[in-house]
């Protein structure tokens, strides 16, 4: 009995103490976000096609975001080479399993590229848009440019669908990832498309006036 009252009497002497500790842990220890998170749904452009990936634009986005104090995790699901098509066709499963809160849509140039019929790109970029809402996240559509050598129609009109989707799905857009790098050979990588590390930077830059209205901190 002198035993057990002993110990009971320990307990309720110590009982003050752990709890200041355990709330002294919880008021110091970091406050982490709640899961907000960024995707970026591109092709070669966004994937840091030959340049080392903490060297590319995604990479920069982050560090930026940490060094500003806005509390996203960005997570690249870009793939080189990516279609609308394609990109349509693995959304689903990348939605389920990131649940981002903003998607960062940078597709349609490879489309551009192959001459493909640019109502189906619409279409793809469309339903990107629809399902990405659908799912509760914002959307930031990034604009592109197509070479004029696919003749003045087929230019203008690759370009205006970036402005209808826009329009139609009241979204943010920007206008030209690529803006300030037109005919300026030293920011772009021998293949005369991808640009390289000297012009990761600028795309940031295009793309952060717009992406900073939708965030939070």
């Amino acid at each position: 009995m002198f035993f057990r009252l002993r110990s009971i009497m320990r307990v309720l002497l110590l009982s003050p103490l752990l709890l200041g500790l355990s709330c002294l842990i919880f008021l110091t220890a970091p406050v982490y976000a709640a899961s907000n998170s960024i995707l970026i749904y591109g092709d070669s452009l966004s994937a840091a096609y030959g340049i080392p990936q903490q060297l590319g634009w995604v990479s920069l986005l982050q560090q930026r975001l940490e060094d500003q104090h806005y509390p996203y995790k960005v997570i690249n699901a870009s793939v080189s080479g990516e279609t609308t098509s394609g990109g349509l066709s693995r959304l689903s499963a990348t939605l389920n399993e990131h649940q981002p809160n903003i998607v960062i849509l940078e597709l349609g140039a490879n489309d551009g590229l192959r001459g493909l019929p640019l109502t189906e790109m619409k279409a793809n970029l469309a339903q990107i848009i629809e399902q990405s809402k659908k799912s509760g996240a914002k959307v930031l559509i990034i604009g592109m440019r197509i070479p004029p050598n696919y003749g003045p129609k087929y230019s203008q009109s690759f370009t205006q669908k970036y402005q209808q989707l826009s329009h139609e799905f009241k979204v943010p857009r920007v206008p030209f990832m690529l803006q300030g790098m037109e005919n300026r050979l030293e920011l772009i990588q021998d293949d005369g498309l991808h640009p390289n590390v000297q012009g990761q930077p600028i795309i940031l830059e295009n793309i952060w006036p717009q992406l900073k209205l939708i965030l939070k901190k």
